[in-house]
């Protein structure tokens, strides 16, 4: 995954207004806030795109409403046919909304959804 691709999500994030940092929250919580890390698949194409699951991980200390009210923030923003951004050297990154789930915490009182985008990217030489 190239920066490109981690800048397009932060910037997702920041137009919605939801708290968001990539890999682990290092403030104080500030809920609802969500992390982000990726996992790459193989690219098998000839046009050199790559592919990667980048998930959305949100957490909560109250209603899960508001979390499901931030998914579909999230998905209405980066809709399934993706949101399309082209860096200053020409690579192109398409993020789109893929699924969602709820998962427990193990607190009673800390909500937990998972958030599934997917990226794909062509570079450019």
């Amino acid at each position: 995954m190239t920066t490109e691709a981690l800048k397009a999500v932060e910037a997702g994030m920041t137009a919605l207004g939801l708290n968001y940092a990539f890999l682990r929250w290092k403030d104080k919580p500030k809920y609802p806030y969500f992390t982000g890390e990726y996992q790459e698949t193989p690219s098998t194409t000839e046009d050199g795109m790559q592919e990667s699951d980048f998930t959305l991980t949100g957490w909560h200390r109250g209603n899960l409403l508001d979390l499901e009210t931030a998914k579909e923030k999230i998905e209405n923003y980066f809709y399934r046919d993706g949101r399309t951004t082209i860096a200053p050297n020409g690579n192109a990154v398409v993020v789109s909304y893929s699924h969602s789930f709820v998962i427990p915490s193990g607190d009673a009182e800390l909500q937990k959804i998972e958030i599934h985008l997917n990226v794909k990217e062509w570079k450019v030489n």
